[in-house]
């Protein structure tokens, strides 16, 4: 199967390179792209154009047309005989060129919309992960300072409750200074109670032994004074 170029194909037929690629488009001309020359291309077989109609052969066979006067041969010129052959094929590969590079450019701008599509969600995606960042950290901020209020709050207690302790401790203090000199009293009046019970005793035995060494009977000594009591 002999496989032809657009521009070969529409020689052929007697058509233009834009209508067979038409037809292409359409699904009624069977065609395959590959690589061609400068870049990649259509190209189409016999049997693709039999089935779509297009098989030049009546077409190149047919008698052409009676020239009817001279007048009739001069305006009856092929448009395609105006330009050289060679222009002609070269304008024609130009103008393919074109559409490969207008069908890429069409295939970019349809992945640039895709590509700004997705572009597009990412940024909402960012936007709403810096709003609920901003959520977060207005939430964080609330609870530190609710936080640092009832850490102070317990501190605040915890200084109340150690001045109150301290209180009770001045207080246990000074109950054992009260005890310790209620006991400190009683034994120094207990002590001084037996020293004065001794001097007494002294001074009695001291009376008696005066008494017992005089010859002559004394006068009667003076009462002592009662010592007062402590």
């Amino acid at each position: 199967m002999e496989r032809m170029t657009l521009r070969e194909a529409a020689e052929r037929v007697g058509l233009s390179v834009t209508t067979l690629r038409r037809y292409i488009r359409r699904g009624r001309l069977r065609a395959e792209k590959l690589a061609g020359r400068f870049g990649p291309e259509y190209f189409v077989s016999d049997e693709g154009l039999e089935t779509a109609g297009l098989d030049g052969s009546d077409r190149r066979a047919a008698p052409p047309d009676p020239v009817r006067g001279p007048i009739r041969s001069l305006t009856k010129v092929p448009s395609r005989e105006m330009l050289p052959i060679g222009l002609y094929q070269e304008l024609q590969m130009k103008h393919e060129q074109l559409l490969v590079q207008y069908g890429m450019v069409r295939a970019s701008g349809l992945r640039m919309l895709e590509l700004q599509g997705d572009l597009d969600a990412k940024r909402r995606e960012v936007e709403e992960c810096r709003a609920e960042i901003v959520r977060l950290r207005d939430r964080l901020a609330t609870e530190t300072t609710l936080l640092r209020q009832k850490l102070r709050a317990a501190d605040l207690e915890v200084e109340g409750r150690g001045l109150e302790i301290a209180a009770l401790r001045e207080k246990v203090r000074g109950l054992e200074m009260l005890t310790r000199n209620a006991v400190t009293s009683e034994t120094i009046e207990r002590q001084f109670a037996s020293v004065m019970e001794q001097k007494q005793v002294v001074d009695r035995l001291t009376e008696q032994r005066e008494t017992a060494r005089s010859p002559r009977r004394p006068w009667p000594p003076a009462e002592r004074p009662a010592e007062p009591e402590h």
